[in-house]
């Protein structure tokens, strides 16, 4: 080749690397272009020359980086698309198989979706797609949303609303909303409503209520009944300690509420044996009671019952008790009079029959006790004859005297004071109480007036003066009380003899009966005394413990315009 040629062949080699070079600057020029883009999608700064020159930039191959990069993201995005299909699907199994009705519910009030138990609550089953539907229309059967709507409210405010009880279609829900989507503007353009139906639990609680008003209601009835009860009530434990009494019980022991609960029926009652033994139900059971504030004894009649459980067995008892103190008074009493009438009538009859041959024998052993010609031994024993029958003429006296002590129209009945009937009596005992040394002592109070006779009254007061007197013997004290206890009089006399035996006391009101040696009474001075007493509507009682004494307390009716 001539010179000219390989001249004219380098000239041409030198344009075509020229020309390569100058594309390649075109092709380097692109792949930082498109790689500088690139970044700034992916958010990073672009290549500058200082960092990556072009040589290196060719020879690190970012498209290449890029592509590959690219790929790992198509397959990352691909398993998260997967993943959320899968919690799409799990959500949508959730949505639709929880137990709760849920809907999703525009800015139109019109349903979006809802789930299976939303359809079942309140969707009419004729209805076989809801979407696009008002919910007031398809859930409420109402026209427009009622105001105790929680969308409304969600809606308005941007904020969650719990409804505690709302009712829809005669049935009752606890509705929850909370925004689901928002606007551009941030308004909330969708919510989700969860409703809870609550029927079930509110037809449980109004038969609940309803029954705990039925039980409150038998309660009340029960306490009512229990508190109106004339009877004492004591309700008692597996222990016999009382958990329930009644007024009743409270004012026949004495004893507060708050005293009674709690208390041992042994320490309330001590003597009550028939009471805490034995498995069997209990009836009339008399048991004394030691009333307080020093009043007399009280006699019970208590019935005992067991309280058992739905094994049949025993979780306590029922104790009712009254007091029967006065009623056995009126039956003594009752007795008494019934037993006073029937030997009245014949202490009548007998005296009638013995006065008449008594007076005339009397009357001739003094006359015979005249004749100046009878020798000693034949006055003495006329004198026998005259003193005897003068006792028994004294005994045929009291017969009449206790067979008459009823006879009203004999009675100069009329309003008197006793404390001036006392005072007339004492004095008659005075040579009688200096010869026995025995003190008497007076202790009176002011008393209203009593209807009555003051002779009887006197008598009354001298037989349990002379009662109290021949029981001391010598040397004692008696003393004569009186008081006014709200309607009645009350007058007590009371000594430090011997007292009067337990087997005796429910006898000594009976007439002819006396403790008293022979020759000393007749037995008939507190058979009258107790006459004339219940004569009056008043009562007679004795308390005494052997050797230590005995009081007899006469109770009167005051006197007051009613009584009169």
């Amino acid at each position: 080749m001539s010179k000219p040629d390989k001249a004219h062949s380098a000239d041409r080699q030198a344009d075509r690397c020229t020309a390569l070079e100058n594309a390649n600057q075109q092709y380097i020029r692109y792949i930082r272009e498109k790689t500088n883009q690139l970044l700034g999608v992916m958010g990073t700064q672009p290549l500058r020359p200082e960092e990556l020159d072009d040589r290196a930039l060719i020879d690190l191959d970012p498209i290449g980086i890029i592509a590959d990069s690219f790929a790992q993201v198509f397959e990352f995005l691909n398993e998260n698309i997967s993943e959320l299909r899968q919690a799409k699907d799990e959500l949508q199994a959730i949505f639709d198989a929880t137990g709760v009705g849920i809907s999703i519910i525009d800015r139109e009030f019109t349903i979006q979706r809802c789930n299976e138990m939303q359809r079942e609550l309140l969707v009419d089953p004729s209805l076989t797609d809801v979407a696009g539907r008002y919910c007031y229309e398809i859930y409420c059967n109402k026209e427009v949303p009622g105001m105790d709507c929680p969308a409304v409210e969600t809606f308005a405010t941007g904020q969650p609303v719990v409804v505690r009880e709302v009712k829809k279609k005669d049935k009752y829900f606890q509705v929850v909303t909370t925004p689901y989507a928002r606007s551009a503007d941030d308004e909330v353009s969708k919510v989700i409503e969860v409703s809870l139906d609550i029927t079930e639990k509110k037809k449980a609680e109004a038969a609940e209520k309803e029954q705990r008003e039925y039980y409150l209601t038998e309660k009340a009835k029960l306490a009512t009944v229990i508190e109106s009860l004339s009877e004492g009530l004591l309700v008692l434990d597996p222990e016999d300690r009382v958990v329930v009494c009644n007024r009743a019980a409270a004012a026949i022991t004495g004893c507060g509420d708050a005293e009674l609960l709690g208390q041992p029926l042994a320490a309330l009652f001590p003597v009550s044996a028939p009471l805490a033994g034995g498995e069997g139900n209990l009836q009339g059971v008399e048991i004394s009671y030691p009333a307080r504030g020093g009043a007399s004894e009280l006699l019970l009649s208590a019935n005992v019952g067991h309280l058992l459980d739905a094994e049949n067995q025993s979780i306590g008892k029922v104790v009712t008790f009254r007091d029967i103190t006065q009623e056995k008074r009126r039956q003594e009493l009752l007795h008494r009079t019934e037993k006073l009438a029937a030997i009245g009538q014949l202490s009548a009859g007998v005296a009638h029959e013995l006065n008449t041959p008594l007076g005339s024998i009397l009357g001739y052993a003094r006359l015979l006790l005249k004749d100046k010609d009878l020798s000693a031994a034949q006055k003495e024993r006329l004198a026998i004859i005259a003193e005897q029958a003068k006792k028994s003429s004294t005994i045929i006296q009291a017969l009449l005297s206790f067979a008459r002590h009823s006879a009203h129209s004999r009675r100069a009945l009329g309003a008197c004071n006793l404390n001036t009937v006392i005072d007339k009596a004492l004095p008659i005992l005075n040579t009688e109480l200096v010869k026995r040394k025995i003190e008497l002592v007076s202790e009176q109070q002011p008393l209203p007036p009593i209807m009555a006779d003051p002779v009887e009254l006197e008598q009354i007061v001298l037989n349990l003066l002379l009662n109290a007197l021949q029981a001391i013997g010598r040397q004692g004290r008696i003393v004569i009380s009186t008081r006014h206890d709200g309607q009645r009089v009350v007058m007590e006399v009371e000594d430090n003899g011997p007292g009067i035996a337990e087997d005796i006391r429910t006898r000594i009101f009976d007439p002819f009966y006396t403790t008293k040696p022979i020759g000393e009474g007749t037995g008939l001075g507190l058979s009258i005394c107790a006459g004339i007493v219940d004569d009056y509507g008043g009562s007679m009682e004795v308390a005494s413990t052997p050797g230590g004494g005995a009081t007899f307390i006469v109770f009167l009716p005051a006197f007051t315009e009613k009584t009169s």
